[in-house]
């Protein structure tokens, strides 16, 4: 690919290496001439190329040469080896030796000293890596202690290479033609400009690590595969169109369901209670919505993959994208709801006031209507009910709040005849003494079938701030009991109402504490 894309303009050249064993375990390969022999441990396969990169040629000794693109078979030897197969400078170019039973032309002798100053951009030597001795020493290293261990990660990353003396310099082809492996490549680009063009241009297609010489300094470069997002534009007009028909629709769902949210509101639920409501409907139709849509998207990509209409086109059913595309479709659902779910609390409750408040004392005294109504067959059973649940916590020591003196009575008012039911109330915390007398009115409207509920509040003892204060807890409750009532059944009701003449008509009354 290298000499593809750059060969035509720079030279390029490959670096092979050959061992006769797997990686760790000892390599040779015998080089002999007329009855004597040399072991080496490893052949390197370079390229005429390569005098033009990194220069080897300046470590040959006088009479040698590089390689050409003619010598196919030949060789360079160390100056070790050429002692021990009794081969001087002189016969060079005239002298074989036997690697593979394949006669090789010596052409040269190579200088180990001088080689090993020879080095690559990445300040490696350009002789195969010594595997066996690099596993030895990590071997020793691991038995050291635990202290040592990021100094030995820190060493070990810089190679080990073999000795000149113990390597077969051949050419290229002949390495990879005997089973060897392309280990690197180097380019020969002089200009820096057109060396950061060419990174450009190659970084984008490859994910390889590379070492780029730029002027005197030397940069690793290296790609990572990201993903990116494009057509986001179109995406999200069709995000806005489903928007606005989720707004649609959840309006129209509010408007159509005004008596449904009235009835909520005089069932005691808050506004924001209305609306979390609507947005709990809106999420059921999100999470559906959502998982429909993978589900049908699955089926369309199975049917397109087994009738291979989109040929090549394969998707990944686990991609981040999948997550992505859900999600926004969640949330788009959920942020449409917004508006229509504060219209719907707005309807609950269309004044300013979001939170029922105690009205002002006048002269110690709170006078206020509850929000209740109840029908007149209803009238005495309600107050009756609500005096069993104040003669409850008569003489009562914990609790929120402790009742005494309490009477039921019936009386004339404004409209016609209503109900009092009056009571003593000691609230806690007990220890600031705060008492309060609390009188409940259950009266006649202008609608004779309807009761309204009201109640009169004088404090008795304790300081004011504290007496509002604990007096909103005492009449939250008593709007919870009103909430019971309401989901008591006909007969029970009635039985209520039963009592509450009974009562009016002279039998005692629960006891309460004096």
């Amino acid at each position: 690919v290298m000499r593809i894309e750059f060969g035509e303009d720079y030279p390029a050249a490959p670096r092979a290496w050959y061992f006769s064993s797997r990686v760790g375990e000892q390599s040779f390969v015998d080089v002999s001439r007329a009855g004597a022999s040399y072991s080496a441990t490893a052949m390197l396969g370079l390229t005429p190329e390569e005098a033009l990169i990194t220069r080897p040629q300046d470590a040959l000794q006088d009479g040698g040469r590089w390689f050409t693109a003619d010598d196919t078979l030949s060789c360079i030897i160390p100056q070790e080896m050429a002692e021990k197969l009794l081969i001087t400078p002189q016969d060079v170019g005239n002298v074989f030796v036997s690697v593979f039973g394949t006669q090789l032309r010596v052409i040269g002798i190579v200088d180990s000293d001088r080689l090993k100053r020879v080095e690559d951009l990445d300040g490696e030597q350009l002789t195969p890596v010594d595997y066996l001795l690099m596993q030895e020493q990590q071997a020793q290293r691991q038995s050291m202690a635990a202290g040592d261990d990021q100094m030995s990660e820190d060493e070990l990353r810089e190679y080990i290479h073999l000795t000149p003396d113990a390597v077969l310099i051949v050419p290229y082809t002949f390495v990879v033609n005997a089973g060897g492996q392309l280990r690197s490549v180097a380019i020969g680009i002089p200009d820096a400009d057109t060396v950061r063009e060419c990174l450009d241009s190659l970084m984008r297609r490859v994910e390889l690590n590379l070492y780029a010489g730029i002027g005197e300094q030397t940069f690793l470069c290296s790609s990572v595969g990201t993903t990116g997002v494009q057509g986001a534009s179109d995406v999200m007009i069709v995000v806005l169109i489903a928007a606005l028909i989720v707004l649609n629709t959840m309006l129209g769902s509010v408007f159509e369901r005004t008596n449904e949210i009235h009835i909520y509101s005089s069932l005691g639920l808050a506004p924001t209670h209305i609306a979390a409501l609507f947005v709990a409907e809106a999420s059921v139709y999100a999470v559906m919505g959502a998982v429909a849509g993978y589900l049908v998207g699955q089926a369309a990509a199975k049917i397109i993959l087994m009738t291979g209409w989109f040929g090549g086109l394969y998707l990944n059913y686990s991609s981040l994208a999948a997550v992505g595309s859900t999600v926004m479709i969640m949330l788009t659902v959920l942020l449409s709801v917004i508006y229509p779910a504060r219209v719907a609390s707005n309807i609950a409750m269309p004044g300013i006031e979001r939170r029922w408040t105690l009205p002002e004392p006048v002269n110690d005294v709170m006078r206020m209507n509850l929000p209740f109504t109840v029908t007149g067959d209803q009238a005495l059973g309600v107050n009756v009910f609500l005096l069993d649940y104040l003669a409850a916590h008569a003489d009562y020591s914990l609790g929120n709040f402790s009742t005494g003196n309490l009477e039921l009575n019936s009386g004339d008012f404004e409209l016609g005849e209503g109900y009092a039911l009056s009571v003593m109330v000691w609230l806690a915390p007990y220890d600031l003494g705060v008492s309060e007398h609390l009188t409940i009115e259950t009266v006649p409207t202008e609608d004779a079938e309807i009761y309204q509920i009201r109640a009169v509040i004088r404090r008795e003892s304790g300081d004011e701030a504290s007496w509002i204060r604990v007096t909103r807890n005492f009449i939250n409750l008593l709007r919870k009991q009103y909430l019971l009532w309401r989901t008591l059944p006909a007969p029970v009701k009635g039985e209520f109402g039963v009592r509450g003449r009974a009562i009016l008509a002279g039998e005692s009354l629960p006891e309460t504490a004096e």
